[in-house]
């Protein structure tokens, strides 16, 4: 007969067995992730304009009023902010 010592460390072997660990799925590297279409903007001011990229860190020059940038998919919504940015569908 076993004594109490043995059936606690025989319960916690079958405790630790039952547990449910999660998987831990790798974070897509950006290579990995699915690219998203960038958007288009056209600019309203005067001047010169240059802006970066509030995640990519690019710097897009608007040289000219009317100018027309592509701009990636992740920066656009902090371009979509600008008053003199007009979003081009």
């Amino acid at each position: 007969m076993a004594c109490c010592g043995q059936k606690r460390a025989l319960l916690r072997q079958q405790s630790a067995s039952k547990r449910d660990v999660p998987s831990l799925e790798p974070i897509p590297t950006e290579r990995e992730r699915p690219s998203r279409e960038s958007r288009v903007f056209e600019y309203l001011g005067t001047g010169m304009l240059t802006l970066y990229g509030a995640v990519s860190g690019t710097a897009y020059r608007f040289t000219y009023p009317g100018a027309v940038l592509e701009v990636l998919y992740e920066d656009s919504f902090a371009m979509m902010a600008e008053r003199s940015l007009r979003w081009v569908r």
